[in-house]
């Protein structure tokens, strides 16, 4: 028999939900900003409501259960976001038991970098495989683990965090306060930081004039060192190098048949991915290396709902 899920995205700036089968199949989806600056009992409130307009709109059937997949440190077995960067005033905030009461529903609550492992391999790029990498290069950088079709969370569910790995002790401070992250090199805010510093100092003479513009985004970076803009290659080719160098350390450890790059920044293409591979390469077990596939995710801007869809299918 079909089963369905109500698939929660939670974002600091949108909220979105949708109904989703065990096929894969989106019967309805809704969005709306998060206005997180409310604080945590209007984003309840409006994530308890985005639900029960969903489920309203898809017909599905009553007990149908929710998958939530949250940012921050929380601890899925408990149900608890201990902590949310972009989500003003979250902290210890009981998620899962607030939405249960509220909904007459069974919640599912999970982080999102790993819900998006999850969301990969049962329905994405990673589907009938038993061992798979995501990593998902945004605003910040997460990730998940799957191993021999189980995700790897640890002991409070908080595993799981590749973008906090360090591939240099003396490298730039990380926003979780370690140096030499990947995310210290390979994120949004880590590329626009390289972007404004270089502004400051008068260095980036070339970059905006090459991709003419002098606003930061991906495509924007991609096309400058496309047209050979010196700054933006050689900023592309040390955010490259340093998530090539942290992806050749998951496969020593894992030894993974595929990793999947999801997120915003995989529009930088080549300029990005080219060093990657080079560093992969020359950083992993050569064994273990070539038996590694590396891909793009199959999920696009639904990498959230589907993760949070299979959070319901694998564990409500």
């Amino acid at each position: 028999m079909r089963r369905y899920a109500l698939a929660v995205d939670l974002g600091g700036t949108n909220l979105r939900c949708a109904a989703v089968s065990d096929d894969g199949h989106v019967l309805t989806e809704r969005q709306q900003p998060t206005d997180a600056q409310r604080g945590p009992e209007a984003v309840i409130a409006s994530i308890v409501r985005i639900i029960n307009e969903t489920a309203a709109a898809s017909g599905i059937p009553q007990d149908a259960a929710v998958g939530i997949a949250a940012p921050g440190p929380l601890n899925p077995r408990s149900g608890v976001v201990f902590f949310a960067p972009n989500l003003p005033g979250w902290r210890d905030i009981p998620l899962r038991e607030r939405i249960a009461e509220m909904t007459g529903r069974a919640i599912v609550l999970g982080n999102d970098a790993n819900a998006a492992a999850l969301g990969e391999w049962h329905f994405g790029a990673g589907k009938g495989l038993e061992h798979l990498i995501y990593i998902g290069l945004g605003t910040g950088v997460g990730g998940g683990v799957i191993s021999h079709g189980r995700l790897i969370d640890g002991v409070h569910g908080m595993g799981g965090e590749l973008g906090h790995v360090s591939v240099n002790i003396d490298g730039p401070l990380c926003h979780c306060g370690s140096r030499g992250c990947i995310e210290a090199y390979c994120s949004g805010w880590a590329l626009a930081d390289a972007i404004a510093a270089a502004q400051r100092s008068g260095h980036d003479a070339t970059w905006s004039e090459a991709a003419e513009t002098d606003e930061f985004s991906p495509a924007v970076l991609r096309i400058a060192a496309e047209r050979g803009d010196a700054f933006a290659s050689a900023t592309l080719e040390r955010a490259g190098t340093a998530l090539g160098v942290g992806l050749a350390n998951f496969i020593n450890i894992f030894n993974p048949q595929l990793i999947v790059l999801g997120g915003g920044l995989i529009d930088l293409g080549e300029p990005l991915l080219v060093p990657v591979q080079r560093s992969m390469q020359a950083w992993a077990m050569p064994m273990m290396y070539a038996n590694t596939r590396l891909t793009y995710s199959k999920l696009g801007r639904r990498t959230g709902i589907y993760g949070a869809a299979a959070l319901v299918f694998l564990y409500a």
